[in-house]
């Protein structure tokens, strides 16, 4: 008997339990929206140099955050790397529109034979990449020298020169990149003006009331006084003759 009451509960308990787990499952993930064009992406948030500055106008996908960094991830597509990182969170915004597409898919081709580097100082050649090649795009690091771009190649990540690509354009995201605005800043400009005029029209009415209303109760009053006889009963001997 008591075999078959642990069983019922058991059986009681594992809808909660898979309940749960589905739940868990169908979280959705949070994206914040890079909203200036010098937004730096770290290796470690340690780190005092950035790996490459993201895209302007796209977004990173939040794996956790905190006031100083938020923790995130940079999708490649096609097969291309996926990349997590550090982004000071200040320079991160959400915008709460539906993100379809969140991350920049561009690739870039090169002009002509052109070197890969492992770092932006351009100190750790990785690899020769042929003309006409196609390099997954992920940002960009501005030099002295001119600009380079960080960029997947043959499952290799690295920098090349800007003069060793074919010109190319980033597209702004699809999603209209709005800021949030204050109501009160409608308020302050409107309301108050008018609150202030409304508010001194129904003073100025009701002084006005209260003067009319005192006005005829004086009258009321002065109408109703008896006349004083005294001063119109003197003596006129003729009124005897």
């Amino acid at each position: 008997m008591k075999k078959i009451i642990i069983l019922l509960l058991i059986l009681a308990l594992f809808p909660v339990c898979e309940t749960n787990i589905v739940l868990s499952e169908e979280k959705t993930s949070e994206y914040l929206r890079v909203i200036t064009d010098d937004t730096p992406f770290y290796s470690n948030k340690t780190d005092t140099d950035p790996l490459f500055f993201l895209p302007y106008t796209y977004y990173v996908k939040v794996i956790n955050k905190d006031d100083a960094f938020a923790h995130v991830e940079v999708y490649g597509d096609d097969g291309f790397a996926a990349l997590d990182g550090y982004v000071p969170t200040a320079f991160l915004f959400s915008d709460n529109l539906q993100v379809l597409s969140p991350y920049l898919n561009l690739t870039v081709s090169t002009l002509q034979t052109a070197l890969m580097y492992g770092d932006h100082n351009l100190n750790e050649p990785i690899q020769y990449v042929f003309a006409d090649r196609d390099l997954r795009l992920y940002g960009f690091y501005p030099t002295e020298h001119g600009m380079l771009y960080f960029v997947g190649y043959n499952s290799r990540l690295g920098y090349v020169k800007e003069t060793d690509l074919f010109p190319f354009t980033v597209p702004n995201h699809p999603n209209e990149l709005t800021f949030l605005t204050p109501d009160t800043n409608t308020t302050v400009s409107h309301s108050p003006t008018n609150t202030s005029n409304e508010t001194f029209s129904l003073k100025a009415a009701i002084v006005l009331c209260l003067i009319f209303a005192g006005l005829i109760a004086l009258f009321i009053a002065l109408k109703g006084k008896p006349r004083n006889n005294a001063a119109v009963s003197y003596y006129d001997e003729n009124d005897y003759e």
